[in-house]
Order: structure tokens, then sequence, then C-alpha cells
């Protein structure tokens, strides 16, 4: 786009026009290489997602939002950002609810952020330290939830027999008329007091969001149906471990996790082939992941190989 075509544009239209290609990559009607695996949108919409696959795309949501809101909230107050910044736009909240409804009341200890969703909120994170950068992130995820996200939603609700919790998620309570909403989100941005270079970094920034949106999909994407345990049952054990048996949890990431500086440890999910924990060691966290014997398919066989992933360290730490 030439600069005479930009500064000939709205704002809003400018930033649709730089960012259509990437929206139609991550659209599943959109026209695509019939030689491509359906992707987790692609099967959302022909129901073949798992309700355990779902659950899972929604928990890393969790953390995207959780920094988005957070630097919401700091930046309320902000001339820029502050406009911006709407309450009934919020999604953690409705997200808590449909992952405790999905996973149980344990849900917390069941999910990590993959590590493309670590990058996209250490991508949100730095970005949001300018007002622009937050802009960018928040539009790309909400007018995306007002706009598509309806359609997810109503598949959701379809597929799995949802009412409301479980997709709440897309249930935007306090916007009345998408479309209004999302005229006067795009006047804001057209009005936004930035220079042209901070507008021009806002929409690289868009750009961005999107290539992190996508990441965090096709890593999803490539891991679908592969864990044979229900999220809600890696939440229980999880927490189990954490909570009852911490010091346990401990002693395995020290000895077969090899970490023997480690002074605090988590389990942080599992799945057939093996077990993932969290270490403290030196002020940083290390990602441990240690295999089972032989892959498990049912929730009795996990105990027995905990039991021998503790006691193998043990061995291993002369206890």
């Amino acid at each position: 786009m030439s600069a005479d075509t930009a500064s000939a544009m709205s704002f809003s239209a400018r930033i649709r026009e730089a960012s259509w290609s990437r929206h139609q990559g991550l659209d599943p009607s959109a026209e695509a290489d019939a030689e491509r695996a359906p992707g987790l949108f692609d099967r959302l919409f022909d129901g073949s997602l798992s309700v355990d696959d779902y659950t899972r795309w929604h928990a890393q949501q969790f953390f995207v939002y959780e920094a988005i809101e957070a630097a919401g909230d700091r930046l309320a107050d902000d001339p820029v950002a502050g406009p911006f910044v709407f309450p009934e736009l919020a999604r953690t909240a409705s997200i808590e609810a449909d992952l405790r409804f999905l996973m149980g009341p344990k849900w917390r200890s069941g999910i990590e952020p993959l590590s493309s969703t670590r990058a996209y909120v250490d991508r949100v994170t730095a970005a949001a330290a300018e007002p622009g950068g937050y802009v960018a992130h928040a539009y790309t995820r909400y007018l995306g939830d007002l706009s598509g996200g309806q359609a997810f939603g109503k598949a959701a609700r379809r597929n799995y027999g949802f009412e409301d919790e479980g997709a709440s998620f897309y249930v935007f309570a306090g916007i009345t008329s998408p479309k209004a909403f999302k005229d006067e989100y795009r006047a804001r941005l057209d009005a936004i007091d930035l220079p042209e270079d901070a507008k021009a970094a806002l929409v690289e920034e868009i750009l961005l969001a999107y290539d992190h949106n996508g990441s965090v999909l096709s890593e999803l994407g490539a891991n679908l149906g592969r864990n044979p345990f229900e999220p809600k049952v890696v939440a229980a054990i999880c927490h189990h471990m954490n909570v009852d048996h911490a010091d346990d949890t401990l002693v395995i990431c020290r000895g077969t996790g090899g970490q023997p500086e480690a002074h605090a440890a988590r389990m942080t999910g599992f799945d057939g082939d093996g077990a993932d924990f969290a270490a403290a060691v030196n002020g940083s966290e290390v990602a441990i992941r240690i295999d089972w014997a032989q892959p498990l398919t049912e929730r009795a066989e996990v105990r027995p190989e905990i039991v021998r992933i503790f006691t193998e360290s043990k061995e291993r730490l002369g206890a």
C-alpha cells in the first residue's frame, strides 16, 4: 500500500486492508489448498472436533486474554489506550467459568501454556508497554470475537449441547448490538491520537497478533486427538500431585527429572506417552518431560507409573 493510498483511507479501513490476508489465512471458510489437512476451526465447524480438544483450545485462550486484560487494567486511564478498554469486552471471567464447567473445580492445575502460547503472551506483555501495542492486540482479539467468534460459539453449542456454560466465552451480555459496537470501536480507531509512525507500528503489531494466533492454532492442530486423557482427569491428577504430594513431585523433578538443584516443582500435565513438570531452579522455571515406561490409555494406569518414577527418583538421589 502506497503512502498516498494509506493517507486517503480511514485508519480502521487501513487496518482491515493490511490484515485481510492474515484474517483469510485463519478462516476455515476461505478458499484453501485442497490438500490441506483440516485444522481446528475446520473440525469445529464440521463437528469432528472432540470436546477435549475444544477444551484444550479454550485453555490456551485463557492465557492470552489474561495478559491482554492485565494490560487493559493498567492502561485504563491512558489517553490513547483508555478509550479501547471496555469492561463489557472482558473475557477472562467467562473463560474461567467455561473451564470450570469443562474441567471441574481444579481446572487451573490442568492447564499450561503451549510454547506458542507463551510466545504470544510474552509479545502481548512487551507490546502493551506502549498504548498502541495494547490497542493492536485488543482490537485483533475482541473484534474477532464479536465477528467470526460468534460462529464458533454457535458451532460449540450445536456440537456439544452447551446451553450457557461451556461456550459463555462467546456471549457478550453487555453488548446489545455487535454491529453498533464495532462501528463505535472503529470510529475510535479513526480518531486515535497517534503520530504516523506509531500508527504504522500499531498496524504491524496487529499482523504479529494474527501470526501468533496462527502459531497457537497450528500447535494445537498438530496434536488434535493425541491425548487419550480428558482435561478434567489431567487437572484432577495434577492438582493431587501438586497439593497433596508436593514433596514427591519435587523428588521426581530432582531425580528422574534431572534437576537436583530444584527447590520447588509442579506437575503441569500428561498424555499417553509421558508426564510434564516444571521445576524452579536458580530463579528460573525449567520444563521437564518424563516418559512413561510404556504408553498409557487409562486413568488407573497413571498412579502406578508415577509411583515407579518416584521410586526411581529416590534411588537416583540416594534417598
